[in-house]
């Protein structure tokens, strides 16, 4: 009597493993672009907080992302930051805008953030982004 697996048993084996990673790997991809979502929408959100803090100690806002101690989100392999300052200082939007491998992310391809609080007003189908 021998022991071990035939060709065949193998074979089946190998098909099967195809299968559920050909089935898995997409599901892990969309679940992984989502994920980084989260630090678009965290690094919106500190911005803002920085910001409220250099209207408070200026009477203005800035839009120096480096004024507001956001170097790291320079950094960013995901997303580009950057600030638009309007009503001579008076009020600003906070953009996310995708970059290298997040642009896969084909749903939510731009994050907005007012001194408001009110997120993506260009595009308001887009919300569900930062849910």
């Amino acid at each position: 009597m021998t022991r071990g697996f035939s060709l065949l048993e193998m074979l089946v084996a190998l098909v099967i493993i195809g299968i559920l990673t050909a089935i898995s790997y997409p599901s892990y991809q969309r679940h992984i672009l989502r994920s980084y979502r989260a630090e678009a929408i965290t690094q919106l959100l500190q911005l803002a907080n920085a910001q409220e803090q250099h209207l408070a100690d200026h009477g203005s806002y800035t839009n120096d992302l480096g004024a507001l101690g956001a170097a790291a989100a320079n950094d960013s392999l995901r997303y580009r930051y950057s600030i638009q300052i309007a009503d001579a200082g008076r009020s600003f939007i906070l953009t996310a805008d995708v970059a290298g491998l997040q642009r896969a992310d084909s749903d939510c391809t731009l994050f907005t953030l007012n001194q408001y609080g009110q997120r993506n007003l260009q595009n308001p189908n887009s919300l569900a982004c930062w849910y």
